[in-house]
């Protein structure tokens, strides 16, 4: 595809100049993501055309993808729920076999087909409980395991809002640096199309509740370890929610014991370069020079003080 081409269909794409904060609360078409960081190093991203990819390590978020998984249940629930899915699968319930009890239980039903429910509930209740303690038991070196996992994963970082005022001030050099725009494109195999927002919450989540454990005790699942991976992956404190972020995950990255990793992204994913309200004239110069020479289809956007209110609002920087 020759550039002309691409360009005009990154112009039919875009949507209009950024002037207030996108809000979106799930994935869509052409969604746009932001990237804060300074002068300094917007200019290395530039040229290199390549993005920090994190590690749990260098993030500023102690917690970041480095807690536990909670294990609270209420034992005599989990008992009373898998004893009743356990049944109905010994009675010959279409229900799904997702683990070797599952396969258990409908030996046991040819074998003996004929126990009362008291008898059935008699012979497994304690069974139940033991695999339980065993669980209990093996839930440190399980959430080990995760976390061991985890610490040589990359993310990138991204959020869906260009004007909050304390990112700014935080990851942009205190509105001295920028802020870039990228834009999904899924016919240039685009990674973005796979961000997924962060979850915000006030407790760890947990490992398993009531119902999953007893589908776990009766047969019917198993732990899926990408899930729990996930879990961990899209979730913060609430105290960070000011951030709106979402986030791309990619396992290992490509060099697994690296701290961090500078991947390129496609030069057409980059849609526009946010200025700060105190870049300086010689930063912004130099930044405008290099993205009209290398990315000529970019947007190039200031940032002006709202007259109404305490916030920003971008226009072009020709204006």
């Amino acid at each position: 595809m020759r550039d002309s081409s691409i360009a005009s269909r990154v112009e039919t794409r875009r949507s209009g100049r950024v002037s207030s904060p996108t809000s979106p609360v799930t994935m869509k078409e052409n969604q746009v993501f932001y990237k804060y960081m300074s002068a300094a190093t917007a200019h290395i991203v530039l040229v290199n055309q390549t993005l920090w990819w994190s590690t749990p390590g260098t993030l500023n978020d102690p917690y970041d993808m480095q807690f536990d998984l909670r294990y609270e249940v209420d034992r005599d629930v989990v008992r009373r729920l898998a004893l009743e899915k356990l049944w109905e699968a010994y009675r010959g319930a279409p229900v799904a076999v997702g683990n070797v009890l599952g396969v258990l239980v409908q030996a046991i039903r040819a074998k003996l087909p004929n126990m009362r429910r008291e008898e059935f509930g008699a012979n497994y209740a304690e069974a139940i409980f033991e695999s339980m303690d065993k669980l209990e038991g093996a839930l440190p070196r399980l959430n080990a395991d995760v976390r061991s996992q985890l610490a040589s994963s990359k993310i990138l970082c991204l959020t869906e809002s260009p004007d909050n005022a304390v990112m700014w001030t935080h990851y942009a050099d205190t509105h001295r640096g920028v802020v870039i725009r990228l834009r999904d494109y899924p016919e240039f195999d685009s990674p973005y199309i796979t961000a997924k927002p962060v979850n915000y919450v006030a407790e760890t989540p947990r490992l398993v509740d009531e119902e999953f454990l007893s589908d776990m005790l009766s047969g019917r699942t198993s732990f899926n370890v990408k899930a729990l991976l996930e879990r961990l992956v899209y979730t913060k404190s609430v105290g960070w929610s000011y951030e709106r972020e979402w986030r791309i995950y990619s396992g290992n990255g490509r060099r697994k014991d690296a701290p961090h990793e500078d991947l390129r992204f496609g030069s057409f994913e980059l849609d526009a370069v946010l200025f700060g309200l105190s870049t300086s004239d010689e930063d912004c110069s130099a930044l405008t020079s290099l993205v009209r020479k290398q990315y000529p289809h970019a947007e190039l956007l200031r940032a002006r003080k709202r007259p109404d209110a305490f916030g920003m609002i971008f226009s072009p920087i020709d204006d």
